[in-house]
């Protein structure tokens, strides 16, 4: 029987520079490369469009979707995603622009999804780009109650010689299936970015798919940073607000317990931190990233963040 899978590969950017030409042209190299490489530009500057046009424009197998507006990277995923499938695809590689394969890790992917028909999604060994030997993420575990526990503490590091399920995955690369994404209808727009791939894993879980992690599939990631390490007052709005928005579509009522206590702790602890380093502009906006979240989960329209670059 004829092989019909067709793996496409989205890469969400915005301002991306060198980073989002590094990530096309590992995608360019796998063996086999993706059916066709998406790369989504989220509202950049024309100086950004150019050197993405100079650089992929005439490329044989990569298409150029210059967003409009700024959809931020859920919005990104779901624009790119969308369009893959419309050309055919059968799976999709979701990727953060600051993400570079090694050889050999699409094939890997394709391999674990081959072998588990009830897997939706397949994440790779995801490692430090400024540190190749530190492995960021073997899969992650993803659940409400521990929403708040920071999730350097809760992923999976043990190396394992053969694809293996997880309750959650990394949100810089997942391979998806068509059928998990249209069951999930992709990511939470109104989430933007930040938590939506923890969205996204319980979404796939709750319709019956399997996550996996393929550990011989190796991935370079910068962009490990938590609470603590060093927040935007956008990423700190963002990172406060959307916690209640997952509660709001997710949750049981037992899931309240546990969540309530140590969000007020993470968040608390956070602000003060940040006081502490004279950066009371973050203290305020996880403040208000608080108070936007509990207003949407009382009924309130969730009110989208401007871009990064933008005050909150």
């Amino acid at each position: 029987m004829a092989d019909t899978r067709r793996t496409m590969a989205v890469v969400v950017s915005w301002e991306g520079g060198a980073a989002t030409r590094r990530c096309v042209e590992s995608l360019l190299a796998q063996l086999p490369p993706p059916a066709r490489v998406m790369v989504v530009d989220n509202a950049s500057s024309t100086a950004e469009r150019t050197g993405l046009a100079g650089a992929f424009g005439s490329v044989s197998g990569v298409d150029l979707l210059l967003l409009d507006d700024n959809r931020h990277f859920a919005g990104g995923l779901n624009a790119g995603a969308r369009a893959a499938f419309e050309h055919g695809a059968t799976r999709v590689l979701l990727l953060n622009n600051d993400t570079v394969l090694a050889p050999g890790a699409l094939a890997a992917l394709d391999a674990a999804l081959d072998a588990d028909a009830g897997a939706g999604a397949v994440g790779p060994c995801v490692r430090d780009s400024n540190d190749p030997t530190r492995t960021l993420s073997l899969g992650e575990r993803h659940s409400l109650a521990l929403l708040c526990v920071p999730r350097t503490l809760l992923r999976y590091r043990r190396p394992r010689p053969r694809p293996f399920r997880v309750s959650g995955l990394m949100g810089c690369a997942l391979l998806v299936t068509r059928a998990c994404f249209e069951a999930t209808g992709g990511f939470d727009e109104q989430i933007q970015v930040y938590y939506e791939d923890v969205d996204f894993c319980l979404a796939a879980r709750r319709h019956g798919f399997g996550l996996l992690v393929a550990p011989d599939a190796v991935l370079y990631h910068d962009g490990l940073r938590g609470f603590a390490a060093g927040l935007t007052p956008w990423a700190a709005y963002l990172k406060a607000r959307n916690p209640w928005l997952l509660l709001r579509r997710h949750a049981s009522a037992a899931a309240w317990l546990p969540f309530v206590p140590s969000y007020a702790a993470m968040i608390g602890a956070s602000a003060v931190l940040y006081r502490l380093r004279g950066r009371a502009d973050v203290a305020r906006a996880l403040g208000r990233g608080a108070a936007a979240g509990v207003r949407a989960v009382m009924g309130a329209p969730v009110v989208p963040a401007g871009a990064p670059t933008e005050d909150i």
